[in-house]
């Protein structure tokens, strides 16, 4: 008899969970699993979320970064009052200005020069229901500065082989180089135009302008503002010391405007010059920044008077009625532009079916506007 009851106990040992015990532990483990499962979710859409963000805000600080650094640049180099002379008068085209893919901007008819600052309100594409600007700025390229040149045509300089200093000009290497579809500042005494190589021949160091580039900048048969007006002007191009009285500047030409080429990822971007010389093509450019959906200028103002701020250069500040009343606007005036930029994120949040959008301001001083380099030799 004991040793029955010692078996019977021993099988009893032997014999596991009961069907109560088992589900216990299962509806146990199912809710620790869940638990699990629903933080793990939770952290994987906080992650996705933070990535989303970093996206964006990383979009948006490396197109404002570009365009500051850009600003900074604006009118450096040039004549003073900050405005280089175009082809005008009679037998004169309207130029060519660089913009959004679709778009066809012109200079306005009977325009005499090109200002260091180009405003292009409400020039953009319209996003959710916003019209977008456009902006394009002009500077010198401080490589290649004052450049002597041998000799001019109303086609054609020839580049000097040294500059001022004595020191080598290559053309064909290095910083000095020069390519196609760059603009060259050719500027004497104060009469000064802006022109777009179309050839080059590296032996003879000739550059070439002909006529029907893209930016429609060289015109010969212009009567002012052209190549053929600037030799005209005195003193007469003679070889004084191996160069002529007229000098060559590379100026860069730099625009900023969105593309919607893809609706659902508008984009920054950057273009330098038209990118061709001969086919102007507002395809061109560089996306610098994407799921840009708003980019907004404003400028303030140096006219000596009301020192307007937040000017739009709306079609009636270009009048005596508008923001600088009662006087024009004028784009020489221009000394700080504010930027306005807006990103969004490239897909919805998880678990949610809006995107997450952030928006980067900022304010620039035109360095090469707003100073003036007056230190005199003793």
């Amino acid at each position: 008899m004991k040793i029955f009851n010692r078996l019977t106990r021993a099988a009893r040992r032997e014999a596991g969970f009961s069907l109560a015990e088992m589900l216990v532990s299962m509806g146990i483990m199912t809710v620790v699993m869940g638990a699990t499962a629903a933080a793990l979710s939770s952290v994987s859409k906080m992650r996705d979320s933070a990535s989303l963000m970093t996206g964006v805000n990383n979009s948006l600080r490396t197109g404002m970064d570009l365009m500051i650094r850009d600003m900074l640049q604006i009118g450096s180099g040039l004549p003073p009052g900050h405005i280089i002379l175009i082809p005008s008068g009679i037998g004169a085209l309207q130029m060519n200005i660089p913009g959004p893919p679709g778009t066809s901007f012109l200079t306005p008819a009977g325009d005499l020069d090109w200002a260091a600052v180009i405003p292009g309100n409400s020039l953009g594409p319209t996003i959710n229901g916003v019209q977008t600007d456009t902006i394009t700025m002009l500077m010198a390229d401080n490589n290649f500065v004052d450049m002597p040149l041998t000799a001019i045509t109303n086609t054609t300089i020839d580049v000097k082989a040294t500059n001022t200093a004595g020191q080598a000009i290559n053309i064909q290497t290095g910083v000095d180089r020069l390519q196609t579809g760059q603009l060259l500042m050719l500027e004497k005494g104060s009469n000064t135009t802006l022109v777009q190589i179309t050839d080059i021949d590296y032996p003879t160091r000739r550059v070439t302008f002909a006529n029907d580039d893209s930016l429609k900048l060289n015109q010969t048969a212009a009567t002012s503002g052209n190549v053929k007006a600037l030799r005209a002007a005195a003193p007469t191009d003679t070889l004084v010391n191996g160069a002529i009285q007229t000098s060559a500047t590379r100026v860069r030409m730099i625009s900023y405007y969105l593309d919607t080429t893809v609706p659902l990822h508008p984009r920054l971007v950057r273009r330098v010059n038209n990118g061709h010389p001969t086919t102007f093509n507002n395809a061109l450019g560089t996306a610098v920044a994407m799921d840009i959906e708003n980019l907004q200028f404003t400028y303030d103002l140096l006219d000596g008077k009301t020192n307007p701020s937040n000017v739009q250069f709306v079609a009636g500040d270009y009048t005596a009625s508008g923001a600088c009343t009662p006087n024009a606007c004028s784009q020489v005036q221009i000394r700080k532009i504010n930027i306005v930029i807006m990103g969004r994120s490239t897909n919805p949040m998880p678990g949610n079916t809006k995107v997450f959008r952030n928006v980067l301001t900022s304010q620039v001083s035109l360095r090469g506007m707003a100073f003036v380099d007056e230190y005199l030799a003793p």
